[in-house]
């Protein structure tokens, strides 16, 4: 015992004087993991590498990951998805959403640790609007890795994302997926569309005049409309796998008051026989779960958060500040909890 806190001590160290190894990934331009700020940081850091060195096929292969919407702040989702694909315990996830701004983190969210240093230098490189951005991540997904993407489609696995609506658009759903399936020579330029779409909600592109088929109209729900509802998330209800385990990572606080609020309000109001609505508050995918007997595991923002963005539509400080902080209590394996709202993470 004396033996292995030693060495782990001895990591500890190495980890705060020279920062911590990262996991195998795509070339990272940008990004750079920090050092940790204190000797537990550390410690957490160097057993988390122990863990990756071993770590054997997920146990989770019908895991599902969906991302909301959330705009500047899907960088929330950003640094926690990093972080924890540093403690060598997140899924190789089989089924994965994204609404919006989310969208540019899917497809390497998909690759596995593959695409940490992708989804990382999104937000670690200098930019000057979310357009710019998405067009790095759209960049970013060369022919290899769309060719990577589409042998996780012909093996089962399944990537959609929903392009929210405004008044220039309808919302739609993407199967990623299914396009770079196709191996369409126009397949990685549609699929870079989309991206660029997510955050641009001028832009509509309609699925009948795509060279790949692969997207539809979407419905959303108009309880996202109520005090409390959430960001929406994109519910694939075909998809689902009753025993799988769902991860949802809600780009913006939810509040205790106003939680309880929409659940007592919506409960009287839900069908759950409904298949048709896609995009869905979180309450509605924590009452799908407890009918399926499913484990369900969200991550929100802590409230009052110490990080709050300017008053405009792009503040780029912002994101990485709320980045930064998500990496880290990813990599700290913090911000679960198996409750809708709860006073302490899992």
């Amino acid at each position: 015992m004396r033996r292995t806190v030693l060495a782990l001590l001895v990591l500890a160290s190495a980890a705060i004087l020279n920062g911590p190894a990262t996991q195998a990934a795509a070339p990272s331009r940008c990004w750079k993991a920090p050092q940790a700020q204190t000797v537990q940081e550390a410690v957490i850091a160097a057993q988390n590498q122990a863990k990756l060195a071993a770590r054997a096929k997920s146990a989770e292969p019908a895991a599902m990951l969906a991302l909301s919407d959330g705009r500047l702040k899907s960088a929330y989702g950003a640094g926690l998805l990093v972080g924890w694909g540093e403690t060598g315990t997140r899924p190789d996830f089989a089924v994965i959403t994204a609404v919006g701004m989310s969208a540019l983190l899917a497809p390497f969210a998909f690759l596995g640790g593959e695409g940490d240093g992708a989804i990382a230098d999104i937000f670690a490189c200098d930019a000057s609007s979310l357009q710019e951005m998405a067009g790095r991540a759209a960049s970013y997904l060369d022919a290899n890795l769309v060719e990577k993407i589409a042998r996780r489609h012909e093996s089962g696995a399944r990537l959609l994302v929903a392009l929210p609506g405004s008044a220039a658009r309808r919302e739609t759903v993407w199967d990623l997926g299914a396009i770079a399936a196709s191996r369409h020579p126009e397949a990685r330029r549609q699929i870079g569309a989309i991206l660029r779409a997510a955050v641009d909600l001028t832009t509509f592109i309609d699925p009948e005049a795509m060279p790949v088929s692969g997207g539809l109209a979407a419905v959303r729900n108009p309880a996202l409309r109520r005090v409390g509802a959430g960001e929406p998330f994109l519910s694939a209800p075909s998809l689902r796998k009753p025993a799988a385990a769902t991860y949802l990572i809600h780009n913006g606080v939810l509040f205790p008051d106003e939680g309880e609020q929409y659940a007592a309000a919506h409960a009287l109001q839900s069908d759950p026989a409904r298949t048709d609505i896609w995009l869905v508050p979180a309450y509605d995918l924590f009452t799908a779960a407890q009918r399926w007997q499913s484990p369900m595991l969200i991550a929100s923002p802590r409230p009052y958060l110490n990080i709050q963005p300017q008053q405009s539509a792009f503040d780029l400080g912002y994101m990485r500040a709320l980045f930064l902080d998500a990496y880290r209590q990813g990599r700290m394996r913090r911000e679960w909890r198996s409750k809708f709202i709860e006073s302490e993470p899992r």
